[in-house]
């Protein structure tokens, strides 16, 4: 079994498998993160090659919208990455879980074995993306994934959220006159001793920079194309609310992890300051940004 770590907001992913790494079986843009040894908070994600010993019953199936069959039973997730075409019942690989999604045991078939052995991977668990994994560990872990820019300015973390084509690209060059760009796309909000925190994630939209700091999240700009630039405080909480939910990354939904969500964003908006940030191309909100 080989073994590599990863960290992200204050966790490791513990990445193993059957097959040996290389210097290019993930993408150059882990390498950031990429730590020697694991840290306390660990989630072990084990990549096997190998036919899926846990059979997935019928009965137990509780979401089919290809390419994800998901089976609850057991005490356990099981995650099929299924055929669009019906009866969906070929998969390319099977992970099977805990309910918070600490241990993962991810079978490949052949065809992501040659995908694993040629490289370049851009998601640690062969997934489209990450954030279908991190997406359910946050909920259990006082935290979310927020579509969002996330910048380091004087040690503090600044979110500027908002949907594609809202500006975050946009805001991205203005910002880098002083701030340090964590991610421009995804990144994660977690509660810890009372406080909120931002960090960067490896899920970048087209400002490829990334970065695994960590910083107290000093505050919340819900983004608007203008002809102008203005920052306005947000006061109605229930306001911030809804900008904030539309843009959560939402995984799986169950019960639980909107119970989890909601509360999570219920102290978010309460209790980090927010405002509606109108900016033009001039750069001139960078100013008003160091200036508060």
């Amino acid at each position: 079994m080989y073994k590599k770590f990863f960290h992200i907001a204050n966790m490791s992913i513990e990445v193993q498998s059957d097959l040996p790494f290389s210097a290019t079986t993930f993408s150059p843009k882990f390498k950031a993160f990429e730590i020697n040894t694991p840290l306390e908070e660990n989630i072990v994600l084990r990549h096997r090659f190998e036919e899926c010993r846990t059979t997935a019953r019928s009965e137990n199936r509780v979401y089919l919208k290809p390419p994800w069959a998901i089976y609850h039973q057991d005490d356990q997730w099981i995650y099929q990455w299924v055929k669009a075409e019906p009866p969906h019942e070929n998969y390319f690989r099977t992970v099977v879980t805990d309910k918070e999604h600490s241990f993962l045991d991810v079978y490949n078939d052949s065809s992501i074995k040659e995908q694993f052995l040629k490289g370049g991977l851009t998601s640690l668990t062969m997934f489209p993306t990450d954030q279908i994994l991190m997406g359910r560990i946050l909920a259990y872990r006082n935290g979310c994934i927020m579509h969002s820019l996330g910048v380091s300015l004087d040690n503090q973390g600044l979110l500027f959220v908002g949907h594609s084509d809202a500006g975050k690209s946009t805001m991205a060059g203005i910002m880098k006159q002083g701030a340090e760009i964590l991610c421009d796309d995804r990144n994660i909000i977690r509660k810890k001793d009372n406080a909120y925190f931002v960090s960067g994630t490896w899920s970048h939209g087209d400002v490829p920079d990334v970065s695994p700091a960590t910083l107290p999240l000093k505050g919340i700009f819900f983004l608007e194309k203008a002809d102008t630039n203005l920052v306005s405080p947000v006061t109605d909480s229930r306001y911030a609310f809804e900008r904030l939910l539309a843009c959560m990354i939402r995984p799986f939904e169950t019960r639980d992890w909107w119970d989890n969500a909601l509360d999570f964003l219920s102290g978010l908006c309460q209790q980090v300051p927010c405002w509606n940030l109108q900016f033009d191309k001039s750069g001139q909100a960078y100013d008003l940004i160091k200036g508060m």
